[in-house]
Formats: C-alpha cells, structure tokens, sequence
C-alpha cells in the first residue's frame, strides 16, 4: 500500500518537473502547460482518495493516540490539496499565461515547491506512522 502512494508520488514529481521545465521557458507555451495541469490534477484527485482510504483511515481507526493526532492534523491539510491545486488551474486561463508569463512562472514554482513539501513530509512523517500501525496489526493477528 505505502510503496504505490510512494509509486504515485514520484510520477507526481515527474510530472511536477516537466511542469517546471515547460515553465523554464522564456516564451509562453500555454497548451504544453494546460497538458500536464490537467494531467496533475487528474493524478492528484486519484491519489489523494487513494491515501484517503489506506492511510488516513487506517490511522484514524487505530486506537493509537500519535498516529491518530497526526492523522487528524494532516487530514486537515489533506482535504485542501486536490482543490487548492484545482484553484490554481481556474486562476489561470490560457489566456491569462499567455499575459502573465512571469508571473503564472512565479506561481507555479511555489505551487510545485509546495506539492513537493507534502510529499516529503507525509513520506516522512504519515507514511512512517501508517507503517507502524499496519506492522503492529500484523503482529497482533
């Protein structure tokens, strides 16, 4: 379970990177950007329902007082990934990259920066938590 969340992130950042290459660019290239969005976006939602069944719920059911605390603080910020990423999209139209290449550039860098911090952070921290629980149930079988 924790391998293919883990599988699912990295094609995020490969995604995520192609996005920062297509950006790199000097000269706008909005259909190349809208592309890998929707792509993203696509991934995202799967993913984010995915972790939602196997991680959050298996640490919230756990009856452990760390992994459910945790769980709850990332849930949290969880639930607003998938639409703050699909916020972003709606914020820039085509055309509206196409007028504001520099700025759409700066924007998408922190969105990125921002997708990569959970992703090392729920590796780091809810993976780990999720990986206990579901050993110490094994244990306990």
């Amino acid at each position: 379970m924790i391998k293919q969340l883990c599988a699912e992130h990295r094609a995020l950042e490969a995604q995520a990177a192609l996005l920062l290459d297509i950006v790199a660019g000097e000269v706008p290239d909005a259909a190349a950007v809208a592309g890998m969005r929707w792509g993203m976006a696509q991934a995202l939602v799967a993913h984010c329902s995915r972790e939602d069944r196997q991680v959050y719920d298996v640490l919230l059911s756990s009856g452990d007082a760390v992994a459910t605390g945790i769980a709850w603080r990332y849930r949290k910020d969880h639930g607003r990934l998938a639409p703050a990423f699909a916020d972003y999209v709606v914020a820039w139209p085509v055309g509206r990259i196409n007028r504001e290449w520099v700025r759409f550039r700066e924007e998408t860098r922190k969105v990125l920066a921002g997708l990569a911090e959970r992703i090392e952070r729920e590796e780091h921290v809810l993976y780990s938590h999720a990986e206990r629980v579901l050993a110490h149930r094994r244990a306990a079988a």
